[in-house]
C-alpha cells in the first residue's frame, strides 16, 4: 500500500495548521454525580478520565447502535463532551432521560466553546499496535489541549471558552485549507444523519481506545460485548485516496460489481480526497476497490484492526 505518512508529508511541507472546527460542538455535563451518568451510558471507562487524560468513546441505543460518538475532557467538577455540533442536542435529550437519577446537569454549550485543530508533520513512521484509551490533556487558564494522534500526524485540538476572552491572545489561523487532515487522527465522530446506523465495532473503536470491555455495564453493553467476542460482521473501517470528483453516495464496488460498503466520511485537499469507507470485508481480500466507476487506492490505517482495549 501506498505509505500514508510520505503522503502526508508532502502535502504539509513542515507547515503548521491551525483551524476552527465549524462543525464541532460541546456539551458539558456538571454536578457529583457526572462521572457515574456517563459510566453507565458510555462505551468508555470513566474512571481513567482526569484533568490531564481524555478519551474517545460514543454513546449506545440498547441495541448497540451508536447514539453519538465524541472526545472526552475534564475541567475541574465539568466534563467536557466534544462531538459534530449537529449531534450535541440529539445527545443532550438523550442523556437527560437518565439524568434524572443523578445530581448533575447539561447544557449545549456549542456556543460557549470553540474547537481549532492544530496539525503538525509527525515524527512517527510505523503504525502503533495499539491506539492509548487515556489522550493527553494540558490546561492552561480557559484553554484545554487534547492530543487525539500522533501518527500519520501530529493531530490536537485545541478547545477554548470564548467567554472572558478580552485579554487573552487571538488564535490565528494558518492553512485552513489543510484542515481536514484532522480526519487522519482515525478516531472520527459521526453526524446526526448517522446516528443509530452504526455498531462501535464498524467503526474500529475496540482497536482505537474507544471500547473498555472491562468497565461493567452501560447501555447497549450486551450488543457491543456480543459483537466482539461472537460476532460474524466483518463491517469495519478502512482508508481510501483518490483523485478528483467522485460520487461518493454511490456503494464501494469490488472487482466483480459486487458492493462492498459505503463511505463514511471525505475530505477533500486541493484535488486530493481522502475517505474513510466501511467495508463488509477483510481489505486485503479486495483485488480492486472501485468508486463511482473510478478505481481508488487502499490507504494503511496508523493501527492494526483487531486489538482491543
Amino acid at each position: 500500500m501506498t505509505s500514508l505518512h510520505e503522503i502526508l508529508h508532502s502535502r504539509l511541507q513542515n507547515n503548521t495548521v491551525i483551524a476552527k472546527q465549524h462543525d464541532i460542538g460541546v456539551l458539558r455535563i456538571s454536578g457529583p454525580d457526572a462521572k457515574k451518568l456517563l459510566q453507565g451510558q458510555t462505551t468508555c471507562d470513566m474512571n481513567k478520565l482526569s484533568d490531564d487524560c481524555g478519551l474517545y468513546g460514543a454513546i449506545c441505543s440498547i441495541k448497540g447502535r451508536i447514539v453519538s460518538s465524541f472526545y472526552l475532557v475534564q475541567s475541574h467538577d465539568e466534563v467536557l463532551m466534544i462531538m459534530a455540533k449537529d449531534l450535541v442536542e440529539k445527545t443532550l435529550l438523550h442523556l437527560k432521560k437518565y439524568a434524572v437519577f443523578f445530581k448533575t446537569e447539561l447544557v449545549n454549550e456549542q456556543d460557549a466553546f470553540a474547537v481549532y485543530s492544530h496539525i503538525t508533520s509527525s515524527s512517527t513512521e510505523t503504525t502503533q499496535a495499539t491506539l492509548a484509551e487515556r489522550l493527553p490533556v494540558t490546561q492552561a487558564d480557559q484553554n484545554i489541549t487534547l492530543t487525539l494522534g500522533h501518527y500519520p500526524l501530529e493531530v490536537k485540538w485545541l478547545i477554548r471558552r470564548e467567554e472572558n476572552q478580552a485579554d487573552c491572545p487571538a488564535i490565528e489561523e494558518k492553512h485552513s485549507q489543510l484542515a481536514g487532515l484532522s480526519m487522519l487522527a482515525a478516531r472520527p465522530l459521526i453526524t446526526l444523519a448517522q446516528s443509530d446506523t452504526l455498531l462501535p465495532q464498524w467503526l474500529n473503536m475496540q482497536s482505537t481506545g474507544g471500547i473498555s470491555f472491562t468497565k461493567g455495564c452501560y447501555t447497549g453493553q450486551e450488543i457491543v460485548a456480543r459483537m466482539q467476542y461472537r460476532g460474524k460482521s466483518k463491517k469495519q473501517l478502512a482508508l481510501v485516496t483518490w483523485q478528483g470528483q467522485l460520487d461518493t453516495t454511490k456503494d464501494l464496488l469490488d472487482e466483480e460489481g459486487k458492493s462492498i460498503g459505503q463511505v463514511f466520511s471525505a475530505t477533500h485537499i486541493e484535488e486530493t480526497c481522502f475517505a474513510f469507507v466501511i467495508i463488509n470485508i477483510e481489505p486485503s481480500e479486495a483485488k480492486a476497490l472501485i468508486l463511482d466507476e473510478q478505481n481508488i487506492t487502499l490507504l494503511a490505517l496508523p493501527y492494526p484492526v483487531g486489538a482491543k482495549n
